[in-house]
């Protein structure tokens, strides 16, 4: 697996909490970004992965993978820092 365009930000839709997004969409988040305002926790469960809201202690999503093993590239890629 030598291709690590996929392992760079890509995000095309993200995954945010629905409180957290009314709360910056009402100007309840102090002036900040959903980007900066968000507080989730990312990781596997017994059944697939889930997103957890820190902030309001609540379940985003939780994703079934229903027995199935899927490809996961774990890698970091970092750019060169410019001397």
């Amino acid at each position: 697996m030598s291709d690590i365009s996929a392992l760079k930000y890509g995000l095309t839709h993200p995954i945010v909490c629905a409180k957290c997004s009314e709360d910056v969409l009402q100007g309840r988040s102090g002036g900040l970004s959903m980007r900066e305002y968000a507080a989730v926790d990312v990781g596997f469960t017994t059944i697939g992965i889930q997103v957890w809201c820190r902030r309001h202690n609540i379940n985003v999503v939780h994703i079934d993978f229903q027995g199935n093993r899927l490809p996961a590239d774990f890698r970091c890629i970092e750019d060169p820092v410019d001397e």
